[in-house]
């Protein structure tokens, strides 16, 4: 048997404690409690994809080649900070190979580990920092982003006074 709850309200702390009650003890069972990392919103994702828009319209890109470009400049490196011993170490593995005259190769892996980073897997806090991140290079670029007030605090962190 394999239950897996997100506790978020009384009702679910309630139903995860008679779980536990009432697990039969003629067999042994492991119960693990964890604070629950939040993924980015539906605002977050909203905006980003309304950001990429804008942005390879204006560039005269595809919308792939957005994503894929910010990925690359700005999403790998927050990845990297935040995951030195996983993420980090693949990164710095990559290096390693470039520095060691094998560029073609460290290139082709850096491609790979490009395509493969996927923004599902920010957190909130990753995400409104990507989204931060893209707002600038846009602003830098002289490319306007009209303002969705209807998603943009939420998705960003702000909290409206």
């Amino acid at each position: 048997m394999k239950i897996r709850l997100t506790i978020n309200s009384p009702s679910v702390k309630v139903q995860a404690t008679e779980l536990i009650k009432n697990l039969p003890t003629d067999s042994s069972h492991e119960v693990l409690i964890r604070a629950r990392k939040k993924s980015r919103s539906a605002d977050q994702n909203a905006l980003y994809w309304y950001f990429i828009t804008i942005i390879a319209g204006e560039r005269g890109e595809t919308k792939d080649a957005m994503h894929y470009e910010y990925k690359k400049r700005f999403l790998v490196h927050i990845f990297e900070r935040d995951d030195p011993e996983g993420y980090g170490t693949t990164i710095e593995s990559v290096r390693t190979v470039y520095r060691a005259g094998m560029k073609n190769e460290a290139l082709h892996l850096e491609a790979l580990i490009i395509s493969l980073t996927s923004t599902t897997k920010a957190g909130v806090k990753q995400f409104a920092e990507y989204l931060r991140d893209i707002e600038q290079d846009a602003v830098e670029k002289g490319i306007y982003i009209p303002r969705r007030e209807d998603i943009y605090y939420e998705a960003m962190g702000i909290t409206k006074c």
